[in-house]
């Protein structure tokens, strides 16, 4: 069974639907992570178009326990910092956006939530999506969902006083009145209009159209405001857009908010619902909710409990050869993968497999330090032998890229030729490094004489800057543990004047440090680290044009965390998707302008893209997950045999 397996190519998304999310699409996670849809138990598609999974809708019965080396903290919203493992659980619980997204990658409007809707271009060149959700639906608490509870949600997440809490309130930043609204010099959303009890719409900004991702811009789901208020809060509307009925500030409502933050168990609108969380253990119950009608097929859950439990890497294939996890997800290394074959081979467990929309990284700060300073970046480059780095840790089931973009992309798989011609893959050499150092001006002592050995400097702004860098690591971590011996401790890397100082910590402090998050603690807030080793999952709606953005509000609300201010890698970030919806042409052109840029600055370096393995007890059936859905999607259709 044990198969050094190709990358797997990925079908192409459809975008037969107009087709963005209104979130940042790549989530942090722990280097520690682990589809492409499987036909048969232990039998892996070789490829072909993605398969729509088989409806059932069978009472929920039985239990899954997923691992996940990623720690939960409890907080699940995405809106202050997250990482993969709270955004897996957030999956969970959420439910009833008025579009939804096919297995296959194709976005449509879910008919499950909206009994009708109508898309109406405006003189102005914006254009307005009106919505009219179904009555019935429910929360988990039984409490009517309305489409005060869509606009609700929009006015809060997207307020001035998600801001002061230190939190991202540009979701919905492509919509008509958004800035106004969100530093709090409008008191209404002039592009959100509440227009009846099961009725709204939302209007967009004319000037982010032509729009690559369309549809997904406009989704919408609902948002409980008394949870997350304290009280019973109304949506108003006078005719020149949506606004709440209270004073939303910190002063008055950001103690009851940071409560609600802090309990876990949060009324929601998906097919499951947090039961309990316990924070020493770092697992997290989900039960099937009962109220849930279902996504755009109608699909509720088949599964009754799904249970989150924080596994070590060392210790996780043990954990699910003797039934102490059920299912782990995503897994990279490729001693781990061969060890999940050898379960396989023994029978009663399964696996698949998928290429990943995403890719492991070494990120640099771009704004203090020697980081700041594209030639050190590319030099670090030159130092690591990358190819073996992937070989090395991946066993054969990953490859090396030279941007952000994972092997599982359709507009990458479309240019890999045109971009394996014009990207640096900046090949090993010490010499090539020293040469870029020297060139850049680390050609110093301490003491400011010429440089003949030990650690380089540079003048800079009147001082001797050390070329001395501090890299934050998560604790239990094989990828930083191969960084110490490919990277820090190569003789190389001292041999071109560089030192490496490596902190280890928990991942949950690791954010803290990487978002630059001074509302958990002050010393946060202080640049300190120049590097951070992690790893991204992109989502389909690959729009990072707020990823690279030089706004000062982006910046502080933590979305460009690489600090890099490249006034050419923003505008090639924006423009990517400033494409028709069936302009694939016209994106793929731009990806490709956007990577060169990237590559050359280098705020990260990228070490693999890989095929990710999921590897489960053979009690899960009808599990069909791939590089496109989220994993609860995969969850809702798979079913437990006992």
């Amino acid at each position: 069974m044990k198969k050094f397996l190709t990358i797997l190519l990925v079908v192409a998304m459809v975008f037969s639907v107009v087709g963005c999310n209104n979130n940042n699409n790549n989530e942090p996670k722990n280097n520690n992570e682990g589809k492409e849809v499987v036909n048969q138990p232990n039998e892996p598609n070789t490829g072909g178009e993605t398969e729509e999974p088989v409806e059932t809708n069978d009472e929920p019965k039985g239990e899954i326990i997923i691992g996940s080396t990623t720690e939960l903290t409890g907080d699940w919203i995405a809106t202050f910092q997250n990482n993969a493992a709270d955004s897996d659980v957030l999956d969970f619980i959420s439910g009833y956006s008025t579009v939804d997204m096919t297995f296959g990658g194709e976005y449509l409007v879910d008919e499950t939530v909206v009994e009708s809707h109508e898309v109406v271009e405006n003189a102005d060149g914006s254009k307005t999506y009106t919505w009219n959700i179904n009555p019935g639906l429910v929360y988990n608490n039984g409490e009517e969902i309305t489409a005060q509870d869509y606009v609700g949600g929009i006015l809060l997440w997207n307020s001035k006083f998600i801001a002061d809490l230190e939190g991202k309130n540009q979701g919905y930043y492509k919509l008509v009145g958004h800035g106004a609204y969100s530093k709090g010099e409008a008191k209404e959303f002039s592009g959100v209009r509440l227009l009846g009890d099961y009725s709204f719409s939302v209007t967009i900004d004319g000037s982010h159209l032509p729009y690559f991702y369309e549809l997904p811009m406009v989704s919408v789901g609902p948002t409980n405001l008394e949870y997350w208020l304290g009280e019973k809060v109304e949506v108003m509307d006078d005719g020149n857009g949506a606004y709440l009925s209270i004073d939303l500030t910190k002063e008055a409502y950001g103690d009851t908010f940071n409560a609600s933050r802090e309990n876990p168990i949060y009324v929601s609108a998906g097919p499951y619902s947090v039961e309990s969380y316990d924070e020493e253990t770092k697992t997290v119950i989900l039960k099937a909710n009962p109220n849930y009608v279902g996504d755009y097929t109608g699909q509720t859950a088949n599964i009754e409990t799904v249970i989150f439990k924080k596994v070590v890497q060392d210790t996780q294939m043990d954990e699910l050869s003797t039934g102490s996890v059920d299912l782990l997800i995503k897994l990279v290394g490729g001693e781990e993968i061969n060890a999940g074959f050898d379960l396989v081979d023994q029978g009663g467990f399964s696996f698949t497999d998928y290429s990943r929309s995403g890719f492991g990284f070494l990120g640099f700060v771009c704004d203090f330090g020697p980081t700041q300073f594209p030639a050190v970046r590319q030099a670090l480059a030159h130092l690591l032998d990358r190819n073996d780095f992937a070989r090395t840790f991946t066993q054969g089931y990953g490859a090396v890229v030279n941007g952000p973009y994972g092997e599982g992309q359709w507009f990458y798989q479309e240019n890999r030729q045109v971009l394996s011609e014009k990207l640096n893959a900046y090949s090993y050499s010490l010499e090539d490094a020293i040469s870029l150092l020297v060139n850049d001006g680390w050609v110093l002592d301490a003491d400011g004489n010429d440089y003949v050995e030990g650690i380089r400097y540079k003048m800079v702004d009147g001082e001797l800057m050390p070329l001395s860098m501090k890299w934050s690591s998560s604790e239990q971590n094989a990828m930083s543990d191969l960084l110490v011996v490919k990277l820090q401790e190569n003789p190389d890397t001292a041999a071109a004047g560089i030192k490496i100082q490596q902190d280890v910590m928990t991942f949950g402090e690791l954010l803290n440090w990487y978002y630059r998050d001074d509302s958990q603690d002050a010393k946060y807030g202080v640049p300190t680290y120049n590097m951070f080793n992690l790893a991204t999952n992109y989502s389909p709606v690959y729009d990072l044009s707020k990823t690279y953005s030089q706004d000062p509000d982006d910046v502080k609300a933590g979305y460009n965390t690489n600090f890099i201010f490249d006034d050419q890698l923003e505008a090639a970030a924006k423009k990517m998707v400033l494409n028709n919806p069936t302009d694939r042409d016209g994106f793929k052109a731009d990806f490709v302008d956007f990577v060169v840029r990237w590559n050359e600055l280098m705020p990260a370096l990228p070490l693999y893209s890989n095929l990710y393995h999921d590897f489960y007890n053979s009690k899960l059936e009808n599990f069909n997950n791939n590089s496109l859905v989220k994993t609860y999607k995969a969850i809702l259709y798979a079913t437990i045999t006992e």
